[in-house]
């Protein structure tokens, strides 16, 4: 580890200390010395993995949102630990579960909330209807090439999501795409040190982001404009979850395709894509009905 972050990097020892930080799905996130290196597994939730796209979205956030800073990039998987890696800066603080926090609640959302709207001010180059034409082929195309056999259900979403796609012209806006509280370091009570974990960030609906803060955020959601400082438009909102909740089958089929291609032995990829594959039965209905 320290002769490949070397060759990019200089700012590590060559026997550095190595930690693991947490057992997420979907990159391998190590401490080394004083920085933070983002390894890409041989096989995962976000394949194909490239660090230089999480490297971008960083960059485009620096001075807009607290965030690590991008120190090098890595995306050739031929250096001493055989696969691409990005390395950044250490945010302060640290990730807090939910119900950790029992006080000083209301400060939390107005930090979180307060956050995403500045993030959201950030504005890209093409129209909320136009990023979701985008995206939905991307989860197309990872759909195609993972899933294991046809899924009726997630075709059936997907097509839903297509006739039913909001036609704004609205400026879409710098999305974070995985934006909860698990992905939030504090350094105190509403105290925000940084926001993590960008890989899935996109040009996209603002809404989405708010979406996600609903289903994986508790009582730390986006529940109106006060802090936020943003209008909340509740069609679009709807169709956001619905959305996100395709999207998100795309991971648990590409983590177990590639436990099924032997590029992972991590059983945890098999067992959320068997519970992505249940859940869509139970939980794309709504596409059905008319």
């Amino acid at each position: 580890m320290g002769r490949a972050v070397a060759e990019v990097f200089d700012g590590v020892s060559l026997r550095p200390r190595v930690r693991r930080m947490g057992r997420g799905y979907s990159w391998v996130t190590l401490a080394v010395d004083g920085v933070i290196v983002r390894v890409a597994p041989a096989g995962g939730t976000l394949d194909p993995y490239d660090p230089r796209e999480e490297a971008r979205s960083l960059r485009r956030v620096d001075g807009v949102v607290p965030a690590p800073r991008v120190l090098a990039v890595q995306p050739d998987p031929d250096n001493p630990i055989g696969r691409p890696f990005g390395v950044h800066s250490r945010v302060p603080g640290r990730v807090l579960r939910l119900d950790e926090v029992t006080e000083d609640r209301e400060r939390y959302i107005t930090a979180t909330a307060r956050v995403l709207g500045k993030l959201h001010r950030l504005a890209a180059p093409v129209t909320v209807a136009e990023a979701y034409d985008a995206e939905l082929d991307r989860a197309e195309a990872a759909y195609r090439r993972a899933a294991p056999g046809r899924h009726p259900e997630f075709e059936t979403a997907l097509a839903w999501l297509r006739t039913h796609r909001p036609p704004s012209k609205d400026p879409a806006v710098w999305c974070h795409g995985d934006f909860r509280f698990a992905n939030l370091s504090w350094v105190g009570p509403g105290e925000l040190g940084g926001i993590l974990d960008w890989e899935r960030a996109w040009a996209g609906d603002p809404m989405c982001d708010v979406a996600f803060t609903r289903g994986f955020s508790g009582w730390c959601a986006i529940g109106d404009t006060t802090a936020y400082g943003h209008s909340l438009d509740q069609s679009r909102l709807a169709y956001a979850t619905r959305f996100e909740q395709v999207r998100s089958y795309t991971a648990s089929m590409r983590g177990l395709r590639a436990w099924l291609d032997g590029r992972s032995d991590d059983p945890r990829l098999l067992r959320i894509g068997r519970r992505g594959e249940i859940a869509m039965k139970k939980e794309l209905g709504w596409a059905t009905v008319q």
